[in-house]
Protein backbone atom coordinates (compact mmCIF):
# COMPACT_ATOMS: atom_id res chain seq x y z
CA UNK A 1 0.00 0.00 0.00
CA UNK A 2 1.49 3.82 -1.16
CA UNK A 3 2.06 5.17 2.37
CA UNK A 4 0.82 8.39 1.43
CA UNK A 5 -2.59 7.24 0.71
CA UNK A 6 -3.64 7.15 4.43
CA UNK A 7 -2.80 10.85 4.35
CA UNK A 8 -4.55 11.30 1.05
CA UNK A 9 -7.25 9.39 2.07
CA UNK A 10 -7.55 11.00 5.49
CA UNK A 11 -7.32 14.57 3.29
CA UNK A 12 -10.19 13.75 1.27
CA UNK A 13 -12.65 12.97 4.51
CA UNK A 14 -11.83 16.34 6.00
CA UNK A 15 -12.07 18.26 2.55
CA UNK A 16 -15.38 16.53 2.38
CA UNK A 17 -16.48 17.26 6.03
CA UNK A 18 -15.84 21.17 5.49
CA UNK A 19 -17.69 21.08 2.25
CA UNK A 20 -21.34 20.34 4.28
CA UNK A 21 -20.27 22.77 7.09
CA UNK A 22 -22.04 26.70 6.53
CA UNK A 23 -20.19 29.70 6.14
CA UNK A 24 -19.60 31.70 8.69
CA UNK A 25 -21.41 35.24 8.55
CA UNK A 26 -18.59 37.82 7.91
CA UNK A 27 -17.59 39.73 10.81
CA UNK A 28 -17.13 43.60 10.29
CA UNK A 29 -13.65 44.43 9.28
CA UNK A 30 -11.87 46.15 12.35
CA UNK A 31 -11.49 49.79 12.07
CA UNK A 32 -8.15 51.01 11.03
CA UNK A 33 -5.98 53.30 12.76
CA UNK A 34 -8.14 56.76 12.85
CA UNK A 35 -6.89 60.08 12.36
CA UNK A 36 -8.23 62.46 15.16
CA UNK A 37 -11.56 63.63 15.46
CA UNK A 38 -11.29 66.89 16.84
CA UNK A 39 -8.60 68.77 18.48
CA UNK A 40 -10.23 68.01 21.82
CA UNK A 41 -9.61 64.17 21.21
CA UNK A 42 -7.32 61.42 20.02
CA UNK A 43 -7.47 58.83 17.58
CA UNK A 44 -10.25 56.68 17.14
CA UNK A 45 -9.39 53.00 18.43
CA UNK A 46 -10.52 49.98 16.78
CA UNK A 47 -13.81 48.08 17.06
CA UNK A 48 -13.73 46.26 19.95
CA UNK A 49 -15.85 43.64 22.55
CA UNK A 50 -15.38 43.72 26.37
CA UNK A 51 -16.67 40.93 28.73
CA UNK A 52 -17.79 42.31 31.93
CA UNK A 53 -15.01 41.10 33.67
CA UNK A 54 -12.89 42.73 31.52
CA UNK A 55 -14.02 46.29 32.37
CA UNK A 56 -14.59 48.85 34.72
CA UNK A 57 -16.87 51.86 34.53
CA UNK A 58 -16.38 54.57 36.06
CA UNK A 59 -17.37 58.65 35.38
CA UNK A 60 -15.64 62.01 37.04
CA UNK A 61 -16.30 65.69 36.85
CA UNK A 62 -15.04 69.11 36.25
CA UNK A 63 -16.45 71.06 38.99
CA UNK A 64 -16.94 75.13 38.26
CA UNK A 65 -17.67 77.66 40.94
CA UNK A 66 -19.36 80.43 38.62
CA UNK A 67 -19.47 83.13 40.64
CA UNK A 68 -15.26 83.35 40.61
CA UNK A 69 -14.97 80.89 37.18
CA UNK A 70 -12.73 79.04 39.41
CA UNK A 71 -12.45 75.48 39.29
CA UNK A 72 -11.74 72.91 42.17
CA UNK A 73 -8.59 70.40 42.33
CA UNK A 74 -7.99 67.69 44.12
CA UNK A 75 -4.48 67.17 45.93
CA UNK A 76 -3.46 63.74 46.51
CA UNK A 77 -0.40 65.03 49.64
CA UNK A 78 1.01 61.64 49.82
CA UNK A 79 1.97 60.93 45.99
CA UNK A 80 1.71 64.63 45.45
CA UNK A 81 -0.35 64.90 42.37
CA UNK A 82 -3.22 67.03 41.19
CA UNK A 83 -6.62 65.39 39.53
CA UNK A 84 -10.52 65.89 38.96
CA UNK A 85 -12.59 63.91 41.35
CA UNK A 86 -13.38 60.65 39.59
CA UNK A 87 -14.19 56.80 40.53
CA UNK A 88 -15.84 53.46 39.67
CA UNK A 89 -19.04 53.19 39.81
CA UNK A 90 -21.15 51.08 42.09
CA UNK A 91 -23.87 48.42 41.11
CA UNK A 92 -26.75 49.70 41.05
CA UNK A 93 -25.79 53.01 40.22
CA UNK A 94 -26.25 55.58 37.24
CA UNK A 95 -23.09 57.07 35.93
CA UNK A 96 -24.67 60.68 37.47
CA UNK A 97 -25.37 59.56 40.74
CA UNK A 98 -21.56 58.61 40.47
CA UNK A 99 -19.94 61.52 39.68
CA UNK A 100 -21.97 63.39 42.30
CA UNK A 101 -21.03 60.85 44.94
CA UNK A 102 -17.29 60.84 44.06
CA UNK A 103 -17.18 64.58 43.65
CA UNK A 104 -18.37 64.96 46.94
CA UNK A 105 -15.81 62.21 48.67
CA UNK A 106 -12.99 63.45 46.70
CA UNK A 107 -13.30 67.38 47.03
CA UNK A 108 -15.36 67.18 49.83
CA UNK A 109 -17.88 69.65 47.77
CA UNK A 110 -21.66 68.59 47.40
CA UNK A 111 -22.07 69.31 43.33
CA UNK A 112 -25.00 69.85 40.88
CA UNK A 113 -24.34 69.46 37.40
CA UNK A 114 -23.94 72.55 35.70
CA UNK A 115 -26.09 72.59 32.28
CA UNK A 116 -23.75 74.00 29.21
CA UNK A 117 -24.54 74.54 25.69
CA UNK A 118 -22.62 70.91 24.79
CA UNK A 119 -23.01 69.55 21.62
CA UNK A 120 -23.72 66.29 22.23
CA UNK A 121 -24.36 63.62 19.93
CA UNK A 122 -27.12 62.20 21.87
CA UNK A 123 -30.28 62.77 20.36
CA UNK A 124 -32.95 65.64 21.25
CA UNK A 125 -36.45 65.20 21.65
CA UNK A 126 -38.71 66.68 18.65
CA UNK A 127 -38.85 70.16 17.81
CA UNK A 128 -35.99 70.75 20.56
CA UNK A 129 -33.14 72.61 18.91
CA UNK A 130 -29.84 71.15 18.96
CA UNK A 131 -27.80 73.31 21.00
CA UNK A 132 -29.78 73.87 23.84
CA UNK A 133 -28.63 73.72 27.59
CA UNK A 134 -28.29 69.99 28.65
CA UNK A 135 -26.15 67.99 31.53
CA UNK A 136 -24.90 65.37 29.13
CA UNK A 137 -21.27 64.07 29.11
CA UNK A 138 -18.23 65.91 27.90
CA UNK A 139 -15.66 63.75 27.45
CA UNK A 140 -14.78 59.86 27.78
CA UNK A 141 -11.36 58.18 28.50
CA UNK A 142 -10.42 55.18 28.25
CA UNK A 143 -7.75 53.55 30.05
CA UNK A 144 -6.23 50.17 30.59
CA UNK A 145 -4.81 48.08 33.56
CA UNK A 146 -2.16 45.37 33.56
CA UNK A 147 -2.39 41.82 34.54
CA UNK A 148 -2.12 41.25 38.04
CA UNK A 149 -0.21 38.69 39.77
CA UNK A 150 -0.60 37.01 43.47
CA UNK A 151 2.42 34.28 44.89
CA UNK A 152 3.49 33.95 41.26
CA UNK A 153 0.09 33.54 39.60
CA UNK A 154 -2.15 35.64 37.90
CA UNK A 155 -4.99 36.29 39.42
CA UNK A 156 -6.46 39.45 36.83
CA UNK A 157 -5.60 39.52 32.78
CA UNK A 158 -6.21 43.38 33.18
CA UNK A 159 -8.55 45.28 31.13
CA UNK A 160 -10.06 48.38 30.48
CA UNK A 161 -11.51 51.27 32.34
CA UNK A 162 -14.32 53.47 30.87
CA UNK A 163 -14.66 57.06 32.58
CA UNK A 164 -17.57 59.29 31.56
CA UNK A 165 -17.08 63.11 32.41
CA UNK A 166 -19.29 65.31 33.22
CA UNK A 167 -19.12 69.38 34.63
CA UNK A 168 -20.70 70.31 37.87
CA UNK A 169 -20.91 73.04 39.96
CA UNK A 170 -20.59 74.27 43.53
CA UNK A 171 -22.67 77.28 44.42
CA UNK A 172 -21.29 80.52 45.73
CA UNK A 173 -21.06 79.98 49.59
CA UNK A 174 -20.40 76.48 48.73
CA UNK A 175 -19.50 74.67 52.44
CA UNK A 176 -15.93 72.29 52.24
CA UNK A 177 -16.46 68.76 54.66
CA UNK A 178 -13.59 67.75 55.68
CA UNK A 179 -13.54 63.85 56.14
CA UNK A 180 -15.96 62.68 52.93
CA UNK A 181 -13.69 60.25 51.57
CA UNK A 182 -13.15 56.83 51.99
CA UNK A 183 -10.09 55.51 54.22
CA UNK A 184 -7.73 55.57 51.29
CA UNK A 185 -8.58 59.26 50.47
CA UNK A 186 -8.13 61.04 53.99
CA UNK A 187 -4.78 62.49 52.43
CA UNK A 188 -6.82 64.14 49.46
CA UNK A 189 -7.01 68.33 50.05
CA UNK A 190 -8.81 70.47 47.26
CA UNK A 191 -8.65 73.97 46.03
CA UNK A 192 -10.10 76.28 44.07
CA UNK A 193 -7.77 77.11 41.07
CA UNK A 194 -7.88 79.31 37.84
CA UNK A 195 -8.74 77.50 34.59
CA UNK A 196 -4.51 78.76 34.27
CA UNK A 197 -3.80 77.11 37.31
CA UNK A 198 -4.96 73.82 37.10
CA UNK A 199 -4.00 73.66 33.21
CA UNK A 200 -0.50 73.72 35.16
CA UNK A 201 -1.53 70.65 37.12
CA UNK A 202 -2.70 68.05 34.83
CA UNK A 203 -1.51 66.21 31.96
CA UNK A 204 -2.65 63.91 29.73
CA UNK A 205 -6.22 62.94 29.18
CA UNK A 206 -7.13 64.85 32.41
CA UNK A 207 -6.17 68.01 30.68
CA UNK A 208 -8.00 67.31 27.54
CA UNK A 209 -10.82 67.08 29.64
CA UNK A 210 -10.39 70.22 31.17
CA UNK A 211 -9.33 71.95 28.23
CA UNK A 212 -12.71 70.79 26.83
CA UNK A 213 -15.03 71.17 29.75
CA UNK A 214 -13.68 75.20 30.45
CA UNK A 215 -14.17 75.99 26.04
CA UNK A 216 -17.73 74.45 26.46
CA UNK A 217 -17.87 76.78 29.75
CA UNK A 218 -16.72 79.92 28.33
CA UNK A 219 -18.70 79.38 24.70
CA UNK A 220 -21.87 78.59 26.73
CA UNK A 221 -21.00 82.11 28.81
CA UNK A 222 -20.37 83.99 25.72
CA UNK A 223 -23.21 82.82 23.98
CA UNK A 224 -26.07 83.20 26.98
CA UNK A 225 -24.51 86.97 26.84
CA UNK A 226 -25.91 87.83 23.40
CA UNK A 227 -28.92 90.21 23.38
CA UNK A 228 -30.31 87.61 20.78
CA UNK A 229 -30.46 85.11 24.09
CA UNK A 230 -32.04 87.39 26.02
Amino acid sequence: MNPFSVFRSQSQRQQARQSTLQPLPKSPPLRPTRSRFSEYSTPGVENSAWSSHDFMLGAGMVLIQRNTHKIVMVYETKEKYWFFPRGRKDVGESLEQTALREAYEESGYRAEFLPLLNPTRQPTAPNTQYHELNTEPIFMTIASWSPKTRNGRVYDNGGEYLTTWYVGEIPEDAVHETGTGMPDEQNFQSDLLTYEQASKCVCGQENLVLQYAWNTYCNTLRTLARPSRI
